[in-house]
């Protein structure tokens, strides 16, 4: 049955898969998540980047960023991380997952410890409605827009965009020969059915500006391949 489902609706497969807890979803306890020691190298790449980026922009990441949001942040790890030893000025740290599970449990772990960051439970593809009029300094979507086909995946950046102040961060799975920003449509994944996509070409049919990039095709780190888009709106 969940084979047909992934035949007849592929977003609806992976959807099922992340609100169940079930395949690529197991693995993401909060034993195995927390804390800098168990984040992947991908990850550490990423967030190095970010704080390299943002201070050639002349904005100091300890002082003057106070709002992040992520969207996919399953149980909040990510988060907890840009709270201690990036952002420690954030006073508004959400995020939202459609895995019930890993928010229920991230949720409990980060009262226990006395964070600020919340979770709440949702479909990104809601995201418009909840975050209403707020705007975040960061937005974070790493690794999430692979479980979109195009058009969703594109709505969801449109989106994005719109509640960024300062800065888009954006992952996806690079494309192993061909630099993702000249597709000229998404790619299934045969491994598991996930979309690469070109989140260049999302960023600017959005009205968005590409600030700066990495692509390093097929070159692996823990596993993940290397896309990194950093975008805003662009200025009117």
């Amino acid at each position: 049955m969940i084979r047909d489902l992934e035949r007849l609706d592929i977003n609806e497969y992976h959807k099922f898969l992340w609100f169940n807890h079930l395949s690529y979803a197991t693995p993401y306890e909060v034993k195995l998540r927390f804390g800098y020691h168990n984040m992947r190298a991908s990850r550490k790449m990423l967030f190095s980047d970010l704080i390299t980026h943002l201070t050639k922009l002349s904005i100091n990441p300890e002082k003057d960023i106070t709002s992040v949001f992520e969207v996919g942040c399953s149980s909040g790890y990510q988060l907890r991380y840009l709270e201690t030893d990036l952002f420690p000025s954030a006073i508004d740290l959400e995020g939202i997952d459609i895995d019930r599970y890993a928010i229920a449990s991230g949720s409990e772990y980060l009262k226990s410890i006395g964070s600020k960051v919340r979770l709440m439970f949702a479909d990104m593809e809601e995201l418009s409605n909840l975050m209403g009029n707020k705007v975040y300094d960061i937005i974070l979507c790493s690794g999430t827009l692979m479980y979109l086909n195009e058009g969703p995946a594109f709505k969801i950046v449109n989106v994005m965009l719109d509640h960024t102040k300062i800065m888009l961060v954006l992952t996806g799975p690079a494309h192993p020969g061909i630099d993702n920003s000249l597709l000229e449509h998404s790619i299934v994944r045969d491994s598991d059915g996930s979309f690469i996509h070109n989140i260049d070409s999302m960023v600017k049919r959005a009205g968005g500006s590409v600030l700066v990039r990495r692509w390093e095709g097929g070159k692996m780190a823990d596993g993940q391949t290397i896309y990194f888009v950093f975008a805003k709106k662009a200025q009117s």
